[in-house]
């Protein structure tokens, strides 16, 4: 990807890249997940470039974007990803790939803007009932305590201890991750993934998604091309979680991605072979080759 450029949304600037030629066909906008950014989309994003033109971009306090304005609500996110539409000269209508976190914004965009929206594509989204009691107790755990260790993560920025551990590559499991990445893009990752500004806004669109959950309750069901991609591995689980459990929790999240594919009746779902939750890091063909068939759609 190139090095992009910084626009004003408001009182303060988001990073955007637009790669690829407009071939007449809806331009593709990556919206990445809580605790990512525009980086992460690394391997999707100049394959799909071939296709049409893609926006990627960092949410505030994200990578190379400026932070914004707190809360930093689902309800923000998406006002602010309108506005650097607006202002990018990129014009509508946009197909929109939302991965975890960027699926609700991408589903809260497509009812707020739905005239915009060519298309949308759902990556292992997060679902609005993942803290309710469908769920086992475990799973809702789950979800609380990794708001307990953003909180955690966003008191130790404030030290100066996540510099140190940015610095000596040493933070616990996020080496595994990024490595199918270029050494170049690891680079980037370390120096860009664990700053302070960046660890504040996780910790705020963590804490913060339950109205985004309130929100997206009440969108009607809408014709738009959906295209929802899940994961096959799921082995994320809170500590001591029987595997009775577990496999009622992966039945759940099969229910629940089921019930995102009917939220539009042009809807299907897509199993990720082999993969875990990062799909666009694990397994990006799959993603590449899901957006490629939407356009074949749309055009």
């Amino acid at each position: 990807m190139d090095h992009g450029k910084l626009i004003s949304v408001g009182q303060h600037r988001l990073y955007i890249s637009i790669i690829g030629e407009d071939k007449g066909m809806p331009p593709v906008v990556l919206e990445h997940g809580c605790g990512s950014s525009a980086l992460f989309w690394t391997l999707v994003a100049p394959e799909v470039a071939k296709l049409t033109q893609v926006i990627v971009y960092d949410r505030a306090g994200y990578g190379w974007s400026e932070p914004g304005p707190f809360p930093r609500t689902n309800e923000q996110c998406i006002t602010e990803l309108y506005e650097l539409l607006q202002q990018s000269g990129m014009e509508g209508p946009y197909l929109l790939v939302g991965h975890s976190y960027g699926g609700l914004n991408v589903r809260l965009f497509a009812g707020r803007y739905p005239g915009l929206v060519a298309g949308v594509v759902l990556v292992d989204s997060m679902h609005e009932d993942e803290v309710t009691a469908r769920f086992p107790e475990e799973h809702v755990k789950g979800q609380l305590l990794a708001v307990r260790f953003y909180r955690a993560l966003n008191l130790l920025s404030r030290t100066g201890f996540l510099k140190v551990l940015s610095a000596l590559r040493s933070f616990p499991g996020f080496s595994a991750t990024i490595k199918p990445f270029s050494k170049q893009t690891q680079a980037l990752l370390w120096r860009l993934s664990f700053q302070k500004k960046t660890i504040a806004a996780m910790h705020s669109e963590f804490s913060n998604v339950q109205p985004g959950y309130e929100q997206v309750r009440e969108l009607k069901q809408t014709d738009i091309p959906l295209t929802v991609i899940k994961s096959e591995i799921v082995n994320d689980f809170y500590p001591g979680t029987s595997e009775d459990t577990k496999r009622i929790i992966r039945e759940k999240l099969q229910e629940v991605a089921n019930e995102l594919k009917h939220t539009s009746t042009n809807g299907h779902l897509v199993e990720a072979q082999g993969s875990g939750h990062n799909i666009h890091i694990e397994k990006p063909q799959v993603i590449i080759d899901a957006i490629e068939q939407m356009l074949g759609i749309l055009t």
